[in-house]
């Protein structure tokens, strides 16, 4: 099993804000095996969301971001101003995988878009190619 902590960044700030809350979590095959774990921050507003990681240094292994949408609907991420790859996850409202989108390029435009209420982005490259079933937080 690999294990990863993530450490969740916002573009706008660089860093996590004292006021960021980080929450535990795991990824997981269809058995239920620990694929990931992971320690999250949540993106919850729409200037979060729309800031994403544009403006922020490259990644290091062990930091990501969770977008988190009020309702299922149609995510479309783009990398554009972001100079690093990244891995994405879509998950649905009971945190299923969806879909992936493995190493969208630097300055990407997309979209990339899947049915989803939760994006997980990595820095590119992280996500070994698993079959991601479930993100279980804790």
């Amino acid at each position: 099993m690999k294990k990863v902590v993530a450490l969740l960044l916002l573009a706008a700030t660089g860093s996590c804000g004292e006021s960021q809350s980080t929450q535990r979590a795991r990824l997981l095959d269809p058995d239920g095996n620990v694929l990931l774990e992971l320690e999250i921050a949540l993106a919850e507003t729409e200037y979060e969301r729309q800031e994403g990681l544009r403006l922020h240094g490259p990644l290091a292994e062990n930091e990501a971001l969770l977008l988190v949408f009020p309702t299922e609907t149609q995510v479309c991420i783009t990398n554009t101003g972001v100079p690093f790859p990244i891995d994405v996850l879509y998950l649905s409202a009971s945190q299923q995988v969806i879909a992936t989108e493995p190493n969208i390029p630097p300055n990407a435009p997309g979209p990339y878009c899947h049915p989803a209420q939760l994006a997980l982005e990595l820095r590119g490259d992280t996500l070994p190619p698993f079959n991601y079933a479930k993100l279980e937080l804790f």
